[in-house]
């Protein structure tokens, strides 16, 4: 079926479709305009409602902005027009800029549908669903609530430390109406998100497919909020279950073969849905308007011992493998990045954005081995040359503390550039632990404030209560 989703500006509106005869994630199909007493009456209407909440996901607000986030960090630059691309490349993005506020009500958009569909469910309004479909439901709108929440945090809150009262507005309940609520603590945003993701993890569906967010997809993610809550030991014990799990997903033999296998990629554990139509899309098409920066291109020509630079005639030479495949010339496509090599058209399959893959998980359980308590180097060791082997590039050696870490965001952003961000926010907690000068990764990177999106000037207006981020 199509998708369709309508919004009110009294209720929100979720479809069902009047004969409901599959659950597939493209089925949201509306026929009315519902209200919250009778949007959810059974097993099929819930899943109807869950699989809206998914959709949002891949809305254009939200589903291209790890482009904007590589060009904000390191990993490259646009380089042509792009929605709400202002200042990304040289870090002065405007507080007016009408992308961030469009960002911004996508990601509370998400909230507010997963805190209808608990209410729902935890008012007993699916008649006649089992207890454990009920459950899972709900671990997976939690997990879709704790990863919107994350997001926001890490867009717009000061993510990084755990002592700021300049966190995010946490919104916990459904809400009809526009509310006014100051922004929580970073400790309270994260108390939260973690709540979500332990009871996800605890009761999530097992064995799904890729693009639902099942009971290791919110242990991968958890994995990574520990990690930024510098809860080292907790962020590498649970990587390793993420790693050594029983439910099939493990590290492609080949890095292009992650790509090529789009969500059913063997590592990729949770990604959007995509296939041969424009309401089966992810927006990750706008790479074209993207390029690598001189960043990416020096790392990825250092990882190969040789005395000339690379090339990306062909196939590429000289360069590490992962910068060749996305940009040489036999496999660029014509999007100009082989990660994502379709174009915006009804006859391609459509780019998968990759929220969470397996490669990432094993850089957060070699970071999180070496910076906790009695950690062990050589495993951390071990676990980020399992991704440099796999790349096709020589294992690297332990000589320090420092230096393994710095070898750790490295490889991550070999590993992930133009996938997630990661870059982008690797920079701004190594700074802020001390591993790292920010002008150092970047030359614009001038000011602490600039760690930080500004909270939209749109967002300000609504919302008398939140107080703007420094130096906005």
């Amino acid at each position: 079926m199509k998708q369709y989703i309508k919004n009110s500006t009294a209720v929100l509106l979720f479809a069902v479709a009047a004969s409901v005869t599959s659950c597939s994630i493209d089925d949201i199909k509306p026929y009315n305009k519902l209200t919250t007493e009778n949007t959810i009456r059974d097993e099929a209407s819930a899943q109807l409602v869950l699989n809206g909440v998914y959709d949002l996901g891949r809305e254009f607000d939200v589903s291209f902005f790890p482009l904007h986030l590589a060009a904000y960090g390191n990993e490259g630059t646009i380089s042509g027009f792009m929605s709400g691309s202002k200042g990304f490349n040289t870090n002065e993005v405007p507080a007016d800029n009408i992308f961030l506020a469009n960002l911004y009500s996508g990601h509370y958009k998400i909230i507010n549908a997963t805190n209808f569909l608990i209410q729902e469910l935890e008012a007993g309004k699916a008649i006649g669903i089992a207890d454990d479909k009920k459950g899972e439901m709900i671990s997976e709108a939690k997990f879709q609530r704790a990863f919107a929440h994350f997001n926001l945090l890490r867009y717009f809150g000061e993510f990084y430390d755990l002592n700021s009262a300049n966190g995010i507005v946490l919104r916990t309940s459904f809400s009809t109406t526009l509310e006014s609520n100051p922004r929580n603590t970073v400790a309270d945003v994260y108390k939260q998100i973690e709540a979500d993701l332990v009871d996800a993890s605890a009761k999530g569906p097992q064995y799904v497919e890729h693009f639902y967010s099942g009971s290791l997809a919110a242990k991968a993610l958890l994995s990574k909020v520990y990690l930024y809550e510098k809860k080292y030991t907790e962020a590498a014990t649970l990587a390793d279950e993420v790693i050594n799990n029983d439910e099939g997903y493990a590290l492609e033999a080949q890095y292009s073969d992650i790509f090529k296998n789009s969500f059913n990629s063997s590592e990729v554990i949770f990604a959007p849905l995509t296939g041969p139509d424009n309401e089966g899309k992810t927006n990750m098409y706008e790479v074209i308007k993207t390029s690598y920066s001189q960043t990416l291109r020096t790392l990825a020509d250092a990882q190969v011992g040789t005395t000339t630079d690379g090339k990306l005639t062909t196939t590429g030479s000289g360069y590490d493998p992962r910068f060749s495949f996305a940009y040489s010339a036999a496999t660029k496509k014509s999007n100009g990045n082989g990660k994502y090599p379709f174009l915006n058209n009804l006859s391609s399959q459509g780019n998968t954005l990759y929220h969470l893959r397996l490669g990432e998980i094993y850089l957060i359980k070699a970071e999180a081995e070496v910076r906790k308590a009695g950690g062990d180097l050589d495993i951390a060791l071990e676990s980020l040359n399992e991704i440099r082997l796999r790349a096709g590039v020589t294992a690297k050696n332990l000589s320090d503390k420092a230096t393994l870490l710095s070898d750790i965001r490295n490889e991550k952003l070999l590993e992930l550039f133009f996938e997630n961000g990661e870059g982008w926010f690797d920079i701004v907690r190594y700074v802020n632990l001390g591993n790292l000068t920010a002008a150092t990764a970047k030359a614009s990177l001038v000011s602490p404030n600039q760690f930080v999106l500004p909270i939209p000037l749109q967002v300000l207006a609504g919302n008398k209560t939140i107080i703007q981020n420094k130096g906005y």
